[in-house]
Parts: structure tokens; sequence; C-alpha cells
């Protein structure tokens, strides 16, 4: 059943109209998701990654990546469902014989309505993985992120274009956690850059209240996505 919602793409459709008149007040808007194969995630480390025994390692997460996001209907219930794709593993698909884009993809559930603040929750992801084989420069791999308390801005002021949650990630055995903080569109940026259109400012294609930084692919490099500043909704 998961593999038929992911790989057929419901996609779920009609959210109501936006109040028009004299009252200026925005109104809620049902739970609507910005779909598209790419959005700028960041990662924020909350527990150092640990390998099975408890002791240090050093593989992380990536700092920032492009995740692809989409809202489905299930046909046999009809509740709402989020799917989250990280580049990571669809990158590393064409390496891996075992899993299936299904497989690649973590699926959960999504509230119909907002709940507090405008904000719709979504749970019970289940785990998203890929099986890299071994080569002749690494030992085989799986690369796993457990998904949790994913929260999706969805008031009107800017709806379906930023989410939070918590994510587990796992790779050559060390398993770490984040809060992920991330907007659509993805903005590409470089901090080495005085143009705004280049550093997330004016022209860069993101919302302009939106409060975001540059966050460089690598810990060296200058060149990266734009991200949310500070805790979901980011606005200045």
């Amino acid at each position: 059943m998961t593999k038929n919602i992911v790989n057929t793409a419901l996609v779920l459709v009609g959210a109501g109209s936006l109040l028009t008149g004299c009252n200026f007040e925005q109104p809620e808007t049902n739970c609507f998701v910005q779909e598209s194969p790419s959005w700028a995630v960041k990662y924020d480390v909350v527990d150092s990654p640990k390998d099975a025994n408890g002791d240090e390692c050093t593989t992380t997460a990536p700092l920032v990546e492009l995740m692809g996001v989409y809202k489905y209907v299930n046909p046999e219930t009809g509740a709402a469902q989020l799917a989250l794709r990280p580049a990571t593993l669809a990158s590393r698909a064409i390496a891996d014989t075992t899993t299936t884009s299904a497989d690649q993809t973590s699926l959960g559930s999504l509230d119909t309505e907002p709940k507090d603040h405008g904000f719709c929750h979504a749970n019970d992801f289940a785990p998203a993985f890929v099986n890299v084989a071994a080569s002749d420069t690494a030992a085989a791999n799986t690369i796993r992120y457990e998904f949790s308390n994913v929260r999706v801005y969805s008031a009107a002021v800017a709806p379906g274009t930023q989410f939070t949650g918590e994510v587990k990630y796992t790779s050559n055995g060390c398993t770490s956690s984040y809060v992920m903080r991330a907007v659509w569109p993805p903005a590409p940026c470089d901090t080495a850059s005085t143009e705004p259109a280049e550093n997330c400012g004016v022209g860069s294609g993101l919302n302009p209240e939106f409060a975001v930084v540059c966050q460089p692919t690598s810990a060296t490099g200058t060149t990266g996505y734009c991200v949310p500043a500070g805790d979901i909704p980011s606005f200045k």
C-alpha cells in the first residue's frame, strides 16, 4: 500500500478559499504543504554521533541538504499523509539494488487542519533508508533517516513553505539526532558574495518576510542554501 501511494503520487488537493471582503484578519487555511522535489533543510545537532556500543564516532548528517516533500491522500482511508525523501538517499539509490523509491521515502500521517498557531502535525513516519553497496574505496553501508514530530507551518501568511521536526540519522554505524528546519523554495547562496540575490536577500526568490541565513554545504566552503535563521516560523 505504501509503495502504491508513493509511486502513483495521489495528491490531496482542495483546501478551501481565502475569505475576502471587509474582514482584514487573515484566516487559517487547511493543512497546505508546498509540494516540491526540493526543499532546503538545515540540521542542528541535538545528540552527537555514537556507535552501537555508545562510543563516539564521526559520521554526521549533512549540514544542509535538499529534500523532496509531498502531501498524499490514502485512497483506502482518505487520510492525509506527508512524504519526505532526503537527497542523501535519492542520490545513492543508483548504488542500491535492494531498496525501492518507497523504501527511500518516509511516509507519515498528516493533520487535515492546523492545530496550534498555524501548525499541522505529522507523525508515525516509517524509516527511510538506502543500502549502499561496497566499492573499492568503501565498505557496504546503510543510511537511515527516522523522522518524528514534524510540524508544517500552514497559516495563511505563509502556507506550507516552512517546517520543522526531529530526525535520527544513521550512517556507517554512527547514530546522531537533530532538529531540522526547512524552507521552500530552495535558494542557492554564497556567504562570500555581497550581492543580496546571492546571499539570501532581495532577489533570492524567497519570501522577503522570512528570516533566513546562508548555510554552506561544507564546513570549509561558502556555497550552500538559504535556511531558516531561527525557530519555525522564522520571520523578520
